[in-house]
């Protein structure tokens, strides 16, 4: 989504848009609540629908708040569910996780949409994924009601391979194991793919370089992770050679190599974030963001700031997390900035590492309200930094039980469970 569609971040729809606890915890007493809330279950504004998560964060404020589903219900048997099945996933995502909550009046919007609704298969693949078909309410019969619904045109579109819960359903209903059998015998089993080239362990690191030279894919990766593991210098040499670099601008598997060379990188690193080659630069942002020393905290601070007014999300991610390695204190500034501005939800994980690096006591605060954060990573990094207040404590003894957070459970249990050590036990 683009970022300008977003509202203002300091307004409780910018701040619910972004799946903020700020916004989760103020929507609790703010009058006009509900229709915000509406407006994200229907909009789905994540601006990275592949690595983001809204569907627990909206299911828990319909849940607090006591919502009705009617709009939901309209919103996926109306015109604006029609037209693309992603426009109605989040709300389908939304209600098969509200009956954790108790809230069984969306069992029959969710099982109406799968025998009636156009994008049917979406609420099949909503109960699977979210796990909600563990509720007998909303599994039981399902398959049957599937079934009798659509044709054995509408059903084989979507039931192929040993996906569930079409190969669970293949054992109670004989049209799909007809189907099933039948996708079987048209298609072959492609080959396995081709085992990359003998292991690297034992050959000469003269013969992987040259390996890096002349190879691609699978055999340019496993020599570098092995030259970078034996620390070979020749790896800096190889990130400058841009003959090896694919249509991208990048050579394949370098990052991971770079990591296995560690500090031993560092100084190749400066000149390169001092040159004008980009696929350099953000080398050695990476490099210097794990392995810096302070006096590389202002070029860091330079590519966040850059990075966070580009709207740059996810390659803000990485000077964050080196800024905090470095608790250089002069970034506190601009990472409270990119938390409160950022639409990409995930990455809060890594604000919030470089704000409790940076800036420890400002900290507090948004590890508070990251307890409510709509992604897990987010949560589970504010279960072991928030500060033990009451309102924190119960906090934490609501998610170690929480249904729509089982990602979060231990996290919140072992934080509790610290709490409860005397300070001068060892």
């Amino acid at each position: 989504m683009d970022d300008g569609a977003y509202a203002d971040p300091h307004t409780l729809p910018g701040q619910l848009q972004r799946g903020r606890g700020l916004g989760a915890r103020q929507a609790l007493t703010h009058p006009g609540a509900a229709d915000f809330v509406y407006a994200c279950v229907v909009t789905d504004h994540r601006w990275d629908r592949q690595t983001e998560q809204r569907d627990s964060y909206l299911a828990r404020l319909i849940h607090r708040l006591d919502l009705s589903l009617t709009p939901i219900e309209g919103h996926l048997f109306g015109s604006g569910g029609d037209d693309d099945a992603q426009e109605i996933e989040l709300a389908l995502h939304v209600l098969a996780l509200l009956p954790f909550t108790g809230r069984f009046d969306a069992v029959p919007v969710l099982r109406r949409y799968a025998t009636e609704g156009r994008h049917w298969s979406s609420a099949v693949e909503a109960v699977e994924e979210t796990g909600v078909r563990k509720i007998p309410e909303v599994w039981a019969g399902l398959d049957a009601d599937v079934v009798a619904a659509h044709d054995d045109t509408e059903l084989a579109a979507h039931v192929y391979g040993a996906r569930e819960p079409w190969s669970s359903w293949a054992r109670t209903q004989p049209r799909i194991r007809r189907i099933l059998d039948g996708h079987t015998t048209r298609h072959t089993t492609p080959p396995p793919p081709t085992p990359p080239p003998g292991g690297c362990a034992d050959t000469g690191s003269s013969v992987l370089a040259q390996r890096v030279a002349a190879g691609a894919g699978p055999e340019r990766r496993l020599a570098l992770q092995e030259l970078g593991r034996r620390g070979e210098p020749v790896i800096l040499d190889l990130a400058e050679d841009p003959s090896l670099r694919n249509p991208a601008g990048w050579t394949p598997g370098m990052p991971q190599a770079l990591h296995h060379l560690g500090n031993a990188a560092v100084p190749r690193a400066r000149i390169w974030a001092a040159g004008s080659d980009r696929t350099l630069n953000e080398l050695a942002l990476t490099v210097l963001a794990e392995f810096g020393d302070p006096d590389d905290g202002p070029y860091l601070l330079d590519a966040l700031t850059a990075d966070a007014t580009a709207g740059a999300w996810c390659a803000m991610e990485t000077p964050a997390r080196g800024l905090g390695r470095l608790r250089v204190a002069q970034a506190a500034d601009a990472l409270a900035h990119a938390w409160e501005a950022t639409v990409h939800s995930s990455a809060r994980a890594a604000v919030l590492q470089g704000l409790l690096g940076c800036a420890p006591t400002a900290a507090n605060g948004y590890a508070v309200e990251a307890l409510d954060d709509c992604e897990p990573a987010v949560q589970q990094q504010a279960c072991a930094a928030a500060p033990g207040t009451v309102r924190v404590r119960t906090r934490l003894h609501a998610l170690g039980d929480d249904p729509l957070a089982p990602e979060v459970h231990d996290a919140a249990r072992q934080r509790l469970s610290h709490f409860s050590v005397p300070e001068n036990v060892p």
